[in-house]
């Protein structure tokens, strides 16, 4: 990676924070947020457990607003491990939470507001890292697109999805340079972060026998599957003996404390959401999966489908198998439930190498060709859409001031028009739409770290 691309690359990120945090700041000022932002832009407030709109200010950056949601039970590991007490509210489920984030945030000696911070900076350091492994004769470029994304604030807030990039970035890396050890290293890591064992095994599995079924002539890496299942498997054999220390039950114990949040199988009767700004989000998520997945992974297997030489194409099938099984599984485990689909898919690893594998290898469509996907992506979003009635409305008056809700879906989509249609584009339109775009993606953001700060409606 070259230095300048490097330098470059931090002064981005620092700049794209700076405005953030300033842009967030802003907003908690009452005359800016009236004069400017109240009209469209609501604001809730939650009094004593229920949630009303308030139109107020932003709600203070600290660390006992950060304490929410799933942050709260990552308090929970890095102060008390496993240890479940009366006084911790749910603490008997914080086996379904891995030990590998809340451990990296106790060795830092870090507050909630300081994770902001170094949650930001492992995003970067693993965002840069899987550009220069994919594309990085566009390594600036790359970069720059990952900022446009309304999703960012997952990385912002204390989760584990930083932390869990950064192990992937690294098995990538150790795959790269042909070492093993750091191959193992990174993905052992990652299934200490997260619970995603069963996914990665079944996409791994699935991808080779994706190559096998289009090519008879392909010899299957036994020794790299063998080498990962075994990997992932002893890694969640780590968590499961500690968590043991503290729970004394099945070594399953983190796949029952899932139930609790009502993850376990069922056949989805209908499309839900958790709120407005998580549904749109998610139902782009959704249709990206399903739509692109299959317009990539199908054709594959036509008789005149060429035969990939470029080994990065092998993680590039991968992510889309991943994604797919990975919107399976939220489908029928939440019993047709979206919450969190965008950010077990479009906030992982794998979502950005299939973005910068695509900068790598470009489009082998025509412009007019490219528009026309766009134009049915987008009508097969609306059309999911209507299966959520509440998210049909798109007038600010009839949707009773919820009209901006939808902005993140609509940001997604336009990330994907500059992404499909403008970005090998020279015209300086190009450069000024990727400006308003980023500086729009602030905003949501911002948006959406006050709702989590407010501890309103879920959308993570």
């Amino acid at each position: 990676m070259k230095q300048k691309n490097i330098l470059s690359g931090i002064s981005i990120s620092v700049l794209y924070l700076a405005v953030f945090l300033l842009m967030y700041c802003l907003l908690q000022n009452s005359f800016i947020y009236n004069r400017f932002f109240s009209a469209f832009m609501p604001t809730y407030e939650n009094v004593d457990g229920v949630i009303s709109k308030g139109n107020k200010p932003f709600t203070e950056i600290s660390d006992q607003t950060l304490n929410t949601m799933d942050a709260a039970h990552y308090v929970t590991i890095r102060d008390h491990l496993y240890t479940a007490t009366p006084e911790i509210e749910d603490s008997q489920f914080n086996a379904a939470f891995f030990p590998l984030f809340p451990l990296v945030w106790k060795l830092f000696f870090l507050p909630a507001r300081g994770v902001i911070f170094l949650n930001f900076l492992l995003y970067v350091i693993s965002a840069m890292i899987l550009a220069f492994i994919f594309c990085k004769n566009s390594f600036i470029n790359a970069l720059l697109v990952t900022f446009t994304l309304p999703t960012l604030t997952v990385f912002l807030v204390p989760y584990s999805e930083a932390v869990f990039m950064l192990s992937i970035s690294i098995t990538l890396l150790g795959w790269k340079q042909k070492n093993k050890y750091i191959y193992m290293g990174g993905l052992l890591a990652a299934s200490m972060t997260r619970p995603v064992f069963l996914l990665m095994i079944a996409a791994i599995i699935a991808t080779e026998a994706f190559y096998f079924a289009r090519d008879k002539a392909y010899k299957i890496n036994y020794k790299h599957v063998l080498i990962s299942v075994l990997t992932l498997l002893s890694g969640t054999f780590i968590v499961a003996l500690f968590q043991q220390l503290y729970h004394h039950g099945s070594l399953l114990t983190f796949i029952e404390a899932q139930k609790h949040w009502g993850t376990y199988f069922r056949i989805p009767s209908k499309i839900i959401d958790g709120s407005f700004e998580s549904l749109g989000m998610n139902i782009f998520a959704l249709v990206f999966c399903f739509f692109f997945g299959a317009a990539v992974l199908v054709p594959k297997f036509l008789p005149k489908a060429q035969k990939e030489t470029d080994p990065f194409d092998y993680w590039y099938y991968f992510s889309w198998i991943y994604l797919l099984i990975a919107t399976l599984f939220v489908l029928l485990l939440q019993g047709g439930s979206l919450h969190s689909l965008y950010r077990y898919t479009l906030c992982t690893p794998f979502f950005y190498i299939i973005v910068f594998q695509q900068f790598r290898s470009g489009f082998k469509l025509s412009q007019l060709e490219l528009i026309w996907i766009f134009g049915g992506f987008i009508f097969c979003c609306l059309l999911f859409m209507e299966l959520a009635p509440y998210s049909r409305s798109w007038d600010l008056e009839e949707a009773k001031g919820y009209g901006f809700t939808k902005m993140g879906f609509l940001l997604l989509c336009l990330c994907l028009f500059y992404f499909l249609i403008l970005k090998n584009c020279n015209h300086f339109f190009k450069y000024i739409f990727l400006g308003l775009l980023i500086f729009s993606g602030i905003i949501w953001n911002c948006y959406l770290l006050n709702m989590f700060t407010s501890h309103t409606w879920i959308f993570l």
